[in-house]
């Protein structure tokens, strides 16, 4: 699937990528990254270039944003914990970012999608993952 988009210029792929950066980041394994391209997530200002004439983004509120990538990682981590397995449960929310949950192509009744025994032998419901 994510081959696909990659491949037909789906423009899907520009909300996948920055949601799987995110994905790691709950799980602290994306090496800084979200960090050092959306510093607003993490409370802090978008000058990490060192450069005294930089300004702010003043688009962006950082404490917004901040305590709502605090209240995605509680989440996440309740889940995650909650969870039988911890590297099935990051691959069920991997298969829920690229689409695989709520997929709309035309052939996507051939695809295979998520089964609520899935979310179940996972410790969790469905619904906690929307």
């Amino acid at each position: 699937m994510f081959a696909d988009q990659v491949e037909d210029r789906d423009t899907v792929i520009f909300v996948s990528i920055p949601a799987l950066l995110i994905l790691k980041c709950l799980d602290d394994d994306d090496k800084g990254i979200c960090r050092s391209f959306f510093p607003p997530m993490f409370g802090e200002d978008g000058n990490n270039s060192g450069s005294a004439d930089e300004e702010a983004c003043q688009y962006v509120d950082k404490i917004a944003t901040h305590n709502k990538f605090q209240q995605l990682k509680l989440e996440y981590t309740r889940c995650r914990s909650k969870s039988k397995n911890e590297y099935d449960f990051f691959n069920l929310v991997e298969r829920c970012i690229l689409g695989m949950e709520d997929d709309d192509t035309p052939d996507s009744a051939n695809k295979m999608t998520i089964q609520d025994k899935e979310f179940e032998a996972n410790g969790l419901a469905r619904d906690e993952m929307h």
